[in-house]
Formats: C-alpha cells, structure tokens, sequence
C-alpha cells in the first residue's frame, strides 16, 4: 500500500510495511561537485559544533557581562542552525523518521529504570515543602 498525504509544506510517505518518513519532495542537485545541498549541510554541522562551544563557554565563563555576551551569540548561533534545518527541510534535503508509540514506550521505561537505579535524593523546594532550597550536605 502506497500513498502520500500532504500537510503544509512537507509530505508524509506511508509505503508498505516501513515506518513513515516526514520529507519535503527533494531538490535535485548535481552529484559531481559541492552544490548547494552539500554547501547547506556543511553549514548546519558548523552550527551544530559551535553551539557545542559556545554552550561550554556560556557554563564556565565566570564574568557577568562576558556570560550575557556569549548567551546572546549561542542564542542566534542556535537560531542560525534552526534556519538551516527548516531550509534543508524545506528543499527535501532533511527527513524525519516519527518514532512509533510502542518504541517510544520502550524508551521511556527503559529511562524509568534507570532513575530507579539513582540514589534517591532528599528534596528540599520551595514546592514540596514550603520552605526555600536547602543545599544538600555531602
């Protein structure tokens, strides 16, 4: 069974017994040399590294205003890679696989034994007890 179903901007492809896949009808390019989607994916694994960066550089910077200033580049530098992923997304040149609802559960318990396994923490908030944070004692 084959059919397509249009939302907005993108097509959703069922075909056959595979999972769904979220794409716009891709743009040619040539294959031969570095074009435009190459050039865009270049782009979007650059974004990605530098927000990387920034996100380390934002946590240690210990001066104030150097903080806001990096805050304010990690910020657009994260905006530049959305911009990027909605072009490439936009040209077809970017799919998504939804993820089906029985996997997804799977994860989920998967991580909920996980938090099991921490110790368990002693909560002091302002939500649960009515009393502000109290630090905990190593």
């Amino acid at each position: 069974m084959d059919y397509t179903r249009s939302y907005g901007s993108y097509q959703q492809r069922y075909t056959g017994s595979s999972g769904p896949t979220i794409k716009n009808p891709s743009t040619q390019v040539q294959q031969s040399q570095f074009n435009d989607r190459d050039c865009l994916n270049d782009m979007l694994a650059t974004e990605k590294w530098l927000t990387d960066g920034f996100n380390v550089f934002a946590r240690e910077a210990s001066h104030q205003s150097l903080h806001n200033d990096v805050m304010h580049i990690l910020n657009e530098t994260h905006q530049a890679a959305r911009d990027l992923f909605n072009l490439m997304f936009e040209k077809g040149w970017y799919s998504l696989h939804p993820e089906q609802p029985g996997q997804i559960a799977k994860e989920h318990q998967k991580f909920q034994s996980y938090e099991s396994q921490l110790p368990q923490q002693q909560r002091n908030t302002p939500y649960e007890t009515g009393v502000m944070y109290q630090p905990r004692q190593f």
